[in-house]
């Protein structure tokens, strides 16, 4: 309930009243003036009159509900509004919505607007200590014609979820004078700037103002979003400005910031995004930093020092900065331009060009990991280190180059060809360059000065063979002192490779025909191994098909697992490759009489897949897949004859690294034929042990084919021939056990030969050989276990070592059914 009077006043006579009503008839508006005693708490609410109030010191009006006109706060007073209305459209104390001396505010939920002059004005008592205290929440608004909410010195101002708005056209939204401002969730707007900073006038010293934007919006409709140092002062502003969490500045004449002469900020942006650019006029002084995935789309002008840290990004230039640090997987786009001192480190990237400050000994360092594209001027000192990279983007210079740990230098790129000219050279880096081998021209890297340390070189690679042998210039040098090296110590240039060699003090690449290239010996792997694939899976009568004298004599189906690893050690593949090898083999078989001898006739399919290591990162892969028939004779005396016929079709592809590490590919489909011819004899002796001489002769061809790499590289062979022949002896002993079965190791040595030296092939018509041809000596030991009329297992491991050709290890295991 409200109460009776919302003013104090004392009883007297009539008289007295009739006094006090003269005023009422001049100036009606007067009798809407209340004040709160001192020390005194004045409850309002929507039934209470519209009037004006004045707090007398340590005086507390709280409205609930309540609509006002302006309010005057002394000394410790408190105004504390919820749900209600300050309108303010009076002159002099009362033309601010809320004006407090030393004193607080609070509003909830609640308006105040003042027609002709500042929302909220917190100010303070010269003669006494600190200042005004306003808070802002829930949904509240502040509006005033000069601006939204003033706070002057040691004021504390604190925004959230609600709106400030400076209405007028050249109104701010928040103007703060050595104060602080905490806003969240709020926005702040002023006609002309959003949040201006200044300096109190009536001052002793400097107080930095403090401020916090937490998921804020500012704006400048016409001018800036923030102003530091708006107003003349003895004593220069000093701010410290935060944005945070997703807060936004805008301003109208582009510009986010401003900081003008005379004045100091400190800006950290952190995981905000801003649009428009940072200013710091002459004689002002600005340090910026940009972290957790801040963004700022615009420049930064005149700025004491920038830094971008934890993935932050900025797209636009630095226009004059003492100072430049981009750490942290962070990100610029744009140039530097009069920088004295720049940092790009940890996986940053900057594309850009940077240019020092005049008059200066300005130094740029790039390091772990970190990456710049772009033009370098005026920088005195230079370093790259630990993996980080320099891309050039046209010719130029550098006074002082210093590489370490891995600190890389690519001069041209996209058929682009740079000179760089460095003045001194230090330490130990790389250099990257592009050549042309068919035109015969390259990036340069030109000494004009001292060398000293070891340096490589990585050149571009190409599938395309050169058009003369001439030699071609990479470094140039007035003095000796450096030491240079190729990557990988050849560079791979269409069939061949070049080498670098020392002529005077400058260095060139000069072709190499004894060394072929990487691409090269891949193509050729992959042609050469058909072979060894095919072989790998036709076996020899017992390791496919087990030991068919017991209960051979019935209609059955088997199947077999094998796998292998070889190593080819032929001089034509540089440091040779090894080829890994996998498959599986199924056959069903019948008997017959023939000439009244019994012969087993049957057909099978098979898959295999070959996995080629062909060393300095490149690979090759063979899917073969294969359907074939076969006879096998087992005569009474021992003897045997089995024969094989097979098909196959490869799907081979090529996967080569590139001597400069780049990577190309190819592939190709053919198709082979081979046979295979096993004769041998079974020789029992006592107690079950029995020897087996035997021979084989395999013969096979395999469908030429031309492809072509993507890099250019162009590779053609003739039909591949092999003929192997083989000559050895089983020996075992057949146990019968306990159970019936019948159990029968062996081991196995023989002697293989591969006849067939010639099979060309063509790398950009340069024709090789590729010539396995060779003796080698292999040894095995397996098992077969029949364990009834119906199954028999089977198991084998196998090694073999020859001059080109070595079986490092091989394996098979397989079951036959008899039906």
């Amino acid at each position: 309930m409200s109460p009776r009077s919302v003013f104090s006043y004392r009883k007297t006579t009539l008289s007295l009243s009739v006094m006090l009503f003269i005023p009422l008839v001049i100036n009606p508006s007067q009798v809407q003036a209340g004040t709160v005693p001192a020390g005194q708490n004045q409850p309002i609410d929507r039934n209470s009159p519209v009037e004006t109030w004045t707090l007398e010191t340590g005086a507390t009006l709280t409205g609930v509900g309540a609509t006002t006109e302006g309010i005057v706060s002394s000394a410790g007073g408190t105004v504390n509004l919820t749900n209600s209305t300050v309108n303010a459209t009076g002159t002099g104390p009362f033309v601010n919505g809320i004006r407090l001396v030393n004193a607080n505010a609070a509003l909830d939920n609640s308006t105040v607007t003042s027609t002709d002059g500042i929302g909220i004005q917190a100010a303070r008592d010269l003669n006494t200590v600190g200042g005004s205290k306003v808070t802002v929440s829930n949904n509240s608004t502040v509006r005033g014609l000069t601006g939204g909410i003033a706070g002057n010195r040691f004021s504390n101002l604190t925004v959230h979820n609600s709106t400030v708005e400076g209405t007028g056209a050249n109104s701010f939204g928040i103007r703060l004078l050595e104060g602080t401002l905490s806003a969240s969730g709020s926005t702040i707007t002023g006609g002309l700037n959003g949040l201006i900073v200044g300096t109190d006038t009536a001052q002793t010293g400097v107080t930095p103002s403090s401020i916090v934007l937490d998921s804020t919006r500012v704006e400048g409709k016409t001018g800036s979003a923030i102003v530091v140092g708006f107003n003349n002062s003895t004593f220069p502003t000093v701010a410290n400005i935060e944005v945070r969490n997703g807060s936004t500045l805008i301003g109208g004449n582009g510009t986010v910031v401003e900081v003008r002469d005379g004045a100091s900020a400190v800006l950290l942006v952190d995981n905000s995004a801003l649009t428009g650019n940072i200013v710091v006029d002459a004689g002002g002084t600005g340090n910026v930093t940009l972290q957790n995935a801040a963004s700022l789309t615009g420049d930064m002008q005149n700025v004491t020092s920038a830094t971008l840290n934890n993935q932050a990004s900025m797209t636009g230039n630095v226009l004059g900065a003492s100072s430049v640090v981009i750490n942290n997987a962070s990100t610029l786009t744009g140039n530097l331009q009069g920088v004295a001192t720049v940092s790009i480190n940890n996986r940053s990237v900057m594309v850009g060009d940077v240019s020092g400050a005049a008059n200066s000994a300005s130094s740029l360092a790039l390091d772990n990991g970190a990456s710049l594209t772009g033009k370098v001027t005026n920088v005195t000192n230079f370093a790259i280190s630990n993996q980080a990279l320099w891309q050039m983007t046209e010719s130029q210079s550098v006074s002082n180059l210093t590489l370490a740990g891995g600190g890389t230098v690519r001069l041209g790129s996209n058929q682009q060809y740079f000179q760089l000219d460095v003045a001194n050279l230090a330490g130990n880096g790389r250099f990257e360059l592009g050549t042309d081998f068919r035109q015969g021209i390259s990036d340069l890297l030109n000494i004009t000065g001292s060398a000293s340390g070891n340096h490589q070189l990585l050149v571009a690679s190409t599938g395309l063979d050169p058009v003369s042998d001439a030699s071609i210039k990479v470094v140039q040098s007035v003095a000796s002192g450096a030491q240079y090296d190729l990557v990988n110590d050849r560079v791979d240039v269409g069939a061949y490779t070049y080498r670098l060699v020392k002529q005077g003090d400058d260095w060139y690449l000069q072709p190499d025909k004894d060394v072929i290239s990487n691409p090269t010996r891949s193509v050729m792997a992959i042609f050469g191994t058909a072979p060894t694939v095919i072989y790998g899976e036709m076996a020899l009568l017992n390791t496919r098909m087990g030991d068919l004298r017991v209960n051979g004599g019935q209609t059955g189906g088997w199947m077999r697992s094998f796998g292998g690893r070889y190593s080819v050690t032929n001089k034509a593949y540089g440091n040779g490759y090894s080829q890994n090898q996998h498959g599986i083999s199924l056959g069903v078989d019948t008997p017959v009489q023939i000439a009244g001898e019994r012969v087993l006739l049957g057909v099978f399919a098979g898959y295999s897949k070959s996995n080629l290591d062909l060393s300095r990162g490149s690979s090759g892969e063979i899917d073969s897949t294969s359907l074939g028939m076969y006879g096998t004779w087992l005569g009474d005396s021992g003897y045997y004859l089995d024969t094989v016929a097979k098909l196959n079709h490869f799907h081979n592809d090529a996967k080569v690294t590139m001597s400069d590490g780049a990577r190309t590919k190819g592939g190709y489909n053919n198709l082979g034929a081979s046979a295979s011819v096993e004769f041998g004899k079974h020789i029992d002796f006592k107690d079950g042990y029995y020897i087996e001489p035997f021979t084989q002769w395999q013969v096979a061809t395999i469908q030429g084919k031309d492809f072509s790499l993507d890099n250019g590289l162009k590779a053609d062979a003739d039909t591949t021939r092999s003929m192997l022949g083989k000559v050895g002896v089983n020996m075992g002993r057949g146990m019968k056990l306990d159970n019936g079965s019948v159990l029968q190791p062996h081991i196995r040595t023989a002697v293989v030969q591969e006849f067939a030296k010639h099979n060309e092939v063509r790398v950009n018509d340069n024709k090789f050989n590729n010539d396995l041809s060779g003796t080698r000596f292999e040894v095995a030991a397996g098992a077969s276990w029949t364990l009834n009329d119906r199954w028999q297992v089977h198991g084998e491991f196998d090694t073999s070592k020859g001059d080109n050709l070595t079986k490092d290890y091989g394996f098979n295991f397989g079951a036959h059914y008899k039906f």
